[in-house]
């Protein structure tokens, strides 16, 4: 949790697309939820990159995409006094493709990731020695 909100705070500070403005509220708080259900995953004990843990990656990145674009335009109605139901059918398009672009990410990304933190975690624990 702690992760997901710090890299959301300097996200917000220095992103290339400029600073979040009011929103970034909102954004932090969906990514330090993003952040514990990462915690939580991680201890759910994954022992390798099988096709069930590459699948439940795929949609855990697709749901924790749609929760946090939830949460970040619900933000922005509540910023800019919209009515929340036209914002977020404003942002259908663009949390469509969020969600899209995240699911196929997540699912073929995780078992490279995996792969490339495994070894970290193993000269870690040879440099711990």
């Amino acid at each position: 949790m702690l992760f997901g909100t710090l890299v959301m705070f300097v996200n917000g500070f220095f992103s290339p697309w400029g600073f979040a403005g009011l929103n970034l509220p909102f954004q932090i708080i969906g990514m330090s939820i993003i952040g514990v259900v990462g915690g939580i995953f991680k201890r759910y004990g994954v022992k390798g990159p099988t096709p069930r843990m590459i699948l439940e990656s795929a949609i855990l990145g697709s749901f924790l995409t749609l929760i946090y674009d939830i949460i970040t335009n619900v933000g922005m109605a509540l910023i800019t006094n919209v009515p929340v139901v036209l914002v977020l059918i404003t942002g259908i398009v663009f949390s469509f493709i969020h969600i899209v672009s995240n699911t196929l990410l997540f699912g073929l990304a995780f078992a490279p990731l995996f792969k490339i933190f495994k070894t970290f975690g193993e000269l870690k624990t040879i440099a711990d020695k």
